[in-house]
């Protein structure tokens, strides 16, 4: 899949409970400003693609996401104030 208009702004990983560590987020940016994530996947033999990441309902969907992207926007803010 591609993301067209959209721009990679960095990667994370994500450590649950200190028991369970998931590598290889993308952080994107959409044309219109949105952040969202990419998961991890993997090109078959037949040259399509599988989710190497599968939630199976919309709270971790969503408690993934925004864990990752509170994150990066407090990195992110905190990085840009340092630099001016």
């Amino acid at each position: 899949t591609t993301n067209i208009g959209a721009q990679t702004k960095g990667y994370a990983d994500i450590t649950i409970e200190e028991t369970l560590i998931l590598k290889g987020f993308k952080i994107i940016e959409a044309e219109n400003g949105g952040l969202f994530i990419g998961y991890r996947y993997q090109k078959t033999r037949d040259g399509r693609y599988k989710d190497l990441i599968i939630r199976l309902n919309n709270e971790i969907k969503e408690y993934l996401r925004r864990s990752i992207i509170d994150k990066y926007k407090e990195l992110y803010v905190k990085e840009q104030s340092t630099n001016h």
